[in-house]
């Protein structure tokens, strides 16, 4: 029989299909238990099978969770704050980078400063400033009145009162003359390559160095006949120098002596050397002994080196073994 034959199940569906149609509206009901085997069960009979239509329709309500509220809500927040400390972050920086520009440039121009005021002349607070009119009359007219001058002493200016200013220029011509005059110098060299000593205590002979000498100093201090000491004419504060070398393996020692005549001498200074262990040949062993004192010397006085080992060999060549007076005073 080809009758029509509609089966409604559910509420909303029409039923207009031709052969044997079954439409199925299926839901959540919200009597339901979860769980529950309670559903609706169709059985159906029919001859030809190809003759069935089933359609179905679900729908499902899906309600919002409080769960997921929330997770997106922890999201947005953790989204804001994360971009607040990333500004945050990016501002401290940025502040800390214009401050260190800022001290680079106060660095750099304090330098700046620094060289300018090495390389300009810089006009000092005791110079007075120059009147713009010169019809400006002083404030004040006092003969009495102290009058000072600037002395330059290049970067540090010396206010100095005008009547010491005279007195001042006379110390320094004193200084200066003081300089300009010729020191007293002499200068003795020995003048033997080499001597043997033997039992002979003065050290010498010597014979005086023009080079070095200062003119006319052989009257002041002058060499004696033998060449082996000298006699002071000009008492003063003097600078003494002496120097020997011996060729020799053996300890060393002399004296420097000054005396007037009938009065016991005076030991100006000593000079003394150890020995000489080395294998090194006797032509090669040589060794030197110099001194320098200041010695206030009298006119009158003779002045002498002695030796005190006997049988000593020394080099009395220029170079070698010399002696010499500087005069510091009078």
């Amino acid at each position: 029989m080809d009758v029509e034959r509609k089966i409604h199940l559910g509420e909303g569906v029409p039923l207009n299909s031709s052969g044997a149609n079954i439409f199925l509206n299926t839901g959540k009901s919200k009597d339901a238990k979860l769980g529950s085997r309670d559903c609706p069960v169709i059985h159906l009979k029919t001859e030809k099978p190809s003759d069935l239509g089933v359609h179905i329709n679900t729908t499902f309500s899906i309600a919002s969770s409080k769960k997921i509220k929330l997770l997106f809500i922890l999201n947005f927040m953790l989204s804001v704050i994360c971009m607040v400390l990333s500004c945050s972050i990016a501002f401290y920086y940025w502040n800390e980078m214009i401050l260190m520009r800022r001290q680079l440039d106060m660095i750099k121009d304090h330098f700046m400063f620094q060289n300018i005021g090495h390389e300009t002349l810089v006009q000092s607070a005791l110079v007075a400033p120059k009147s713009q009119s010169s019809d400006r009359e002083p404030r004040m007219n006092n003969e009495n009145a102290k009058k000072y001058f600037v002395e330059d002493l290049g970067e540090d200016m010396l206010l100095v009162d005008s009547r010491k200013k005279n007195m001042t220029q006379d110390i320094l011509d004193n200084n200066i003359s003081v300089l300009q005059k010729d020191l007293l110098v002499v200068h003795f060299n020995g003048a033997y390559q080499e001597k043997n000593m033997s039992t002979q205590s003065l050290m010498g002979p010597w014979v005086r160095d023009t080079e070095v000498s200062s003119k006319q100093s052989d009257e002041k201090i002058k060499l004696n006949s033998d060449f082996n000491y000298v006699t002071i004419n000009e008492s003063g504060l003097y600078l003494v120098y002496t120097q020997v070398v011996y060729l020799t393996k053996e300890s060393n020692c002399y004296f420097v002596w000054a005396h007037q005549p009938d009065k016991e001498p005076r030991l100006l200074s000593t000079c003394a050397t150890g020995d000489d262990s080395s294998r090194r040949p006797i032509a090669k062993s040589q060794m030197s002994c110099s001194v320098q004192t200041v010695a206030r010397l009298y006119k009158g006085d003779t002045v002498n080196i002695a030796q005190r080992e006997p049988n000593r060999r020394v080099w009395l060549r220029p170079g070698y073994s010399y002696f010499g007076f500087v005069k510091l005073s009078s």
